[in-house]
């Protein structure tokens, strides 16, 4: 969003100082409520300018006179934490443009040396940009004192719950002063997100721009203003051993467009078979994973910032905190198993006012099941040939019509694998192996294709009966697709 010169300096002169010549809805909307002093819930899209959105009014509100930790921000994961200090530094240095003290601003992450983070808290800094783990940590330990707090941010509030930290966000509001503002960024609504919502900002104001910003991109007047637009891209392989032959004749038929593209998987053999596969073939290539040191992580990404490698190879876990003004493709060599996170991946793209590109190598059915996951977005996916690849073997239109998808409740967290559930169906329940199709477990539920003859005598008689000592129930997935909240999941889809 352009806004006019006139009306530019009502929102904040830092944001003129950075070298913003406009300001994005969010900026716009959340500045204002952030400087009044309420608490409050911001709903954006990935990649639309939330961190300077609350950096800027929260920041300003300092006291550099009181050397006590005033703002607390926590982030779900390291990679964002270091981008949210590294944009606090450039704010700190604009509000102490006019002589004032510069705020100082620490971060708190694991994989970094607990030691090292307790000595720059006993030098007091007004900012600390932590991870949930370490920050509860320190302050049990009373390393790191909130008693000045003035206001509190869960950034990417929904990936905190998603990710598992729900207890330890509400283990650290223990330790909050009683009047404090708290505001919660996120880009999707989840159940569990809400109930941080009741217990931080209930009486807080909402602001969702989700939908402006998304018609703001997506005509004309987006392509002249020079709005984040993403391309929503689809190549079609025949089955799973295409993958990465596919890969190799996109990335030729891209590259003279291409500066730099994140090529995400949803394991970390999958990143190290990738990373072979393309160094093998004469491209740059590194990979990022859970199990690298944070010092490894640190380097890989400073390289792949400064343009010494051109594509990131990497699992969820560079899904969100990665900001590179360059990316011009990011790549789903497997696709993610949530709406959700295939938003955050694609929004790695695009940022800053550019375009971007995202692209997912995908079977009819995967092809399918990701039509069936933007249900409800303004994405539109469009087919991309490269002109190489074998043709891909058609499925016939006759078998997969006939096949219905069955909801199970079971899924990985039960421990269940695919033999059990055919296991049931065959054994228990009489079926042929040929009237079973896919069965794509996630991790709280499973999906299981059935001949469509056979399907309601499923539905009735699976419901109640045990799967490995467990009871299930069993429900057509076609009513459950209009569902948002099953999407919310976190899985793996093959």
């Amino acid at each position: 969003m352009t806004i006019a010169t006139s009306d530019f300096q009502e929102i904040h002169p830092v944001l003129k100082r950075l070298g913003y010549s406009s300001a994005t809805r969010i900026q716009v909307e959340a500045i204002p409520a952030l400087q009044s002093g309420v608490s409050l819930l911001a709903l954006a899209p990935t990649g639309s300018g939330k961190t300077l959105a609350f950096l800027i009014p929260l920041m300003e509100k300092i006291d550099p006179q009181l050397s006590e930790v005033q703002l607390l921000i926590v982030a779900p994961t390291r990679e964002l934490g270091a981008q949210i200090a590294h944009v606090a530094g450039q704010v700190s240095a604009q509000l102490s443009a006019d002589g004032v003290r510069c705020p100082q601003v620490r971060t708190l992450f694991g994989g970094h040396k607990a030691e090292t983070q307790k000595t720059e808290m006993l030098k007091k800094p007004a900012v600390v940009v932590a991870t949930p783990g370490r920050a509860l940590e320190l302050l049990r330990q009373e390393i790191l004192c909130l008693k000045h707090l003035k206001s509190v941010v869960l950034d990417e509030a929904d990936l905190l719950v998603g990710m598992g930290f729900e207890e330890q966000i509400k283990d650290i509001c223990d330790y909050l002063p009683v009047r404090i503002q708290a505001a919660l960024f996120s880009a999707t609504e989840s159940e569990g997100q809400s109930r941080l919502q009741n217990r931080l900002v209930h009486r807080g104001q909402r602001i969702d721009v989700r939908a402006e910003t998304r018609q703001e991109t997506s005509g004309e007047s987006a392509e002249e203003s020079g709005a984040l637009r993403i391309v929503h891209q689809s190549v079609l392989i025949s089955d799973g051993q295409q993958r990465l032959p596919a890969l190799q004749q996109l990335l030729v038929q891209i590259d003279a467009e291409t500066e730099t593209g994140i090529i995400f998987c949803q394991t970390r053999d999958a990143v190290q078979k990738v990373v072979e596969f393309l160094r093998e073939n004469g491209f740059s290539a590194t990979g990022l994973s859970g199990e690298l040191g944070q010092i490894e992580r640190s380097t890989m990404m400073r390289h792949f910032r400064s343009g010494g490698v051109k594509y990131l190879v990497s699992t969820n876990l560079a899904a969100r905190g990665i900001d590179v003004s360059d990316l011009s493709v990011v790549i789903h060599y497997e696709l993610p198993s949530t709406q959700q996170e295939y938003l955050h991946r694609s929004g790695r793209s695009g940022r800053a006012g550019k375009k971007g590109r995202t692209i997912s190598l995908c079977t009819s059915r995967a092809r399918e099941f990701l039509r069936d996951m933007l249900q409800g977005t303004d994405v539109v996916l469009e087919n991309l040939a490269c002109s190489q690849l074998p043709a891909p073997v058609p499925e016939l239109k006759t078998e997969v019509a006939e096949f219905i998808k069955i909801h199970i409740n079971r899924g990985k967290s039960s421990k269940l694998r695919p033999g059990d559930f055919l296991g049931a169906l065959t054994k228990d329940l009489g079926l042929a192996k040929q009237e079973v199709g896919g069965i794509f477990i996630f991790d709280h539920f499973t999906h299981v294709e059935i001949l469509r003859p056979r399907a309601a005598a499923v539905l009735k008689s699976l419901s109640g009966r045990k799967i490995k000592n467990l009871v299930v129930k069993a429900s057509s997935a076609a009513t459950l697709s209009n569902k948002r909240d099953h999407f919310e999941h976190k899985s793996n889809f093959r």
